[in-house]
């Protein structure tokens, strides 16, 4: 209703707003013509020159107007970039993420990783996890199952401390996470997610995203686990197919199995997978099934 209500007003605004000028400008060489002509008629100079007079004042009144007509006409289009550049404004306001000064640095995981009577909610007046315990260790598979909003994409948020726990604790290898270098923490979580996501530039270059100095054997060994290769080597250009969002040769499958081989090359310690079957038939995720006991191998998951 706010929305309908603000858009109905500033639809009406610049509506009238290129009219009203246009009104305006008329008007405005209404008065100078009549006078000019009046002076003509019955002023002190001769004809000739007020006539000249006229018709040079005319000109610039109508110069004079054009700019104002033109703004006037762009106006709906200036509200929305000032509304846009509001908005970014209001991003770059925004806060850092707390990333602690001297944080600890571990490579790999080498027990286990833990949630410990995790309380969280993204509303401090309303949780969606209340005391929940889990342990995963080293190389093994757990599965979260539940109702659509239950917290299972939150759990995941946590493991990669995109948020933080309320109440409890999240560790790997007993450490608490906000204790660890954030940027070495994440390096080594790897999410596949139900919504598969391909950024502009080569299949190359999408698998190769998180590790962007992988030589070509690394990719294609990716790729083959995925169970994507045979498909990319029926492309004319194959690795080199340039993805774009008018050429986008790929069914939902094929991108999520992209997905996965960019998640297999970064070679994470923890694997995510949040629900990354969800949207595909059943033949789709069978391939990615495979894919994903490929990408599980050896891996807590």
């Amino acid at each position: 209703q706010q929305v309908r209500e603000a858009t109905y007003k500033g639809q009406v605004y610049s509506g009238l707003l290129f009219p009203l000028m246009q009104g305006m400008s008329l008007l405005n060489t209404a008065i100078v013509i009549f006078f000019g002509g009046w002076l003509a008629l019955n002023g002190d100079l001769e004809r000739s020159v007020a006539l000249g007079l006229v018709v040079t004042f005319v000109q610039y009144s109508q110069q004079y107007y054009q700019p104002l007509m033109q703004i006037s006409s762009g106006y709906s289009m200036i509200q929305l970039a000032i509304t846009g550049a509001r908005r970014i404004n209001e991003m770059f306001d925004e806060p850092d993420e707390v990333k602690p000064k001297d944080g600890i640095k571990v490579k790999g995981i080498k027990e286990a990783v833990a949630l410990n009577h995790v309380d969280f909610g993204y509303d401090s007046q309303e949780l969606v996890l209340k005391d929940v315990s889990i342990t995963v260790n080293k190389g093994e598979m757990v599965a979260l199952v539940g109702p659509t909003g239950s917290g299972k994409t939150t759990i995941m948020n946590l493991l990669n401390r995109f948020y933080d726990v309320n109440g409890g604790s999240v560790t790997f290898d007993g450490i608490d996470i906000r204790e660890l270098d954030l940027d070495l923490l994440r390096s080594q979580v790897g999410i596949v997610l139900q919504e598969s996501v391909l950024f502009s530039g080569t299949i190359r270059e999408n698998i190769a995203f998180g590790k962007p100095e992988a030589t070509e054997a690394e990719v294609i060994a990716a790729a083959k686990q995925a169970n994507i290769h045979e498909f990319v080597m029926t492309l004319e250009k194959g690795y080199d197919t340039e993805i774009t969002e008018e050429n986008n040769l790929f069914s939902t499958g094929q991108k999520q199995l992209m997905s996965i081989a960019r998640t297999i090359l970064t070679n994470p310690e923890l694997l995510i997978l949040d629900e990354a079957t969800s949207n595909v038939d059943t033949v789709t995720e069978a391939k990615i099934q495979r894919a994903m006991d490929e990408a599980i191998k050896g891996r807590t998951s």
